[in-house]
């Protein structure tokens, strides 16, 4: 029996430090772009405009754990973090959004296993693109455009589209935008697997 609880306490400190470890901490500021990679991960997305109209030229990452492809499964998501690095004027940027619900995790998708697609950046916004499915093909783009006033990012556009892979032209979409569909969403709150609200 003693060696039982011994052995269930080892394996339950395993999984606790093995989830912590996924779980990265993150540099709060630097001048390099590599400062904020952790230490056995690195940039799945990597795009520079000025997200915060300040005329400076900003950051958009996206980090994955190295080996995600056997670590992360449907089961036990290892998800990828999102940030924005906003420069500052004494040419060094910080870490301005940290989450790791904006991106869809590696075999989200069964058979796409990456539903990433594409994420573009433009002054002031960025939208990212996610697609997937077999016979019946789904794709969703999700917009997020700056506030100056409250100085943060807000979800304007949230598009969900379902073809068949036979028929593409025959597509279904269905667009949804605030307030008529959710709220007030922030880039900080934003949580891809989660209904908006």
């Amino acid at each position: 029996m003693k060696y039982g609880l011994l052995l269930i306490f080892f394996l339950s400190t395993l999984f606790t430090h093995s989830q912590k470890e996924q779980i990265p901490v993150i540099k709060q500021s630097g001048k390099e772009i590599s400062e904020f990679i952790p230490s056995g991960w690195e940039g799945v997305v990597e795009h520079m405009a000025d997200l915060n109209l300040d005329s400076l030229n900003d950051v958009m990452l996206v980090v994955k754990i190295k080996g995600e492809d056997s670590l992360s499964t449907a089961e036990h998501p290892v998800k990828r973090i999102f940030m924005l690095l906003i420069a500052q004027r004494d040419n060094t940027f910080k870490l301005t959004v940290r989450n790791e619900n904006v991106i869809y995790h590696y075999n989200y998708d069964g058979n796409f296993k990456d539903a990433l697609v594409d994420v573009n950046v433009r002054k002031g916004m960025f939208s990212i693109d996610h697609y997937g499915g077999f016979a019946m093909r789904w794709g969703r783009t999700s917009v997020f455009k700056y506030n100056v006033k409250e100085k943060n990012w807000f979800l304007t556009n949230d598009e969900y589209s379902e073809f068949s892979a036979t028929d593409p032209d025959n597509t279904e979409k269905e667009i949804r935008r605030p307030p008529k569909n959710f709220g007030k969403i922030s880039i900080n709150k934003f949580d891809i697997y989660k209904q908006l609200k």
